[in-house]
């Protein structure tokens, strides 16, 4: 259990990137919803891809996002493609014996 999980009193969506075809087209597996916590923040940061942009906000997180993830952030509908978001940076965080306590996702 994170050391943050008692503070996790928000849902997200989130759908894993399954594959791309040689198209670019992407498929991603069911959304499912997972405890966060989110606070809106606009930071300038060097997204994953290493290009700069402008976060909205910052999830927190004991479930694994990676960068190609498809998200919904809290209040909005898991599966609608007009509010799907994708993570701009993933930053695993460790606990202080070494294993992953949470994940902060910047969308």
């Amino acid at each position: 259990m994170s050391l943050l999980g008692h503070r996790f009193r928000h849902r997200f969506g989130l759908a894993q990137l399954l594959s791309t075809d040689a198209r670019g087209e992407e498929e991603y597996s069911e959304p499912t919803t997972h405890a966060c916590r989110y606070e809106g923040s606009v930071r300038r940061i060097t997204a994953a891809d290493g290009t700069d942009a402008i976060t909205e906000a910052i999830l927190y997180t004991g479930v694994e996002v990676k960068p190609g993830d498809a998200i919904w952030l809290p209040g909005t509908t898991p599966g609608d493609l007009n509010t799907q978001r994708h993570p701009l940076l993933v930053t695993p965080r460790f606990a202080i014996g070494g294993a992953i306590d949470h994940y902060e996702v910047a969308v």
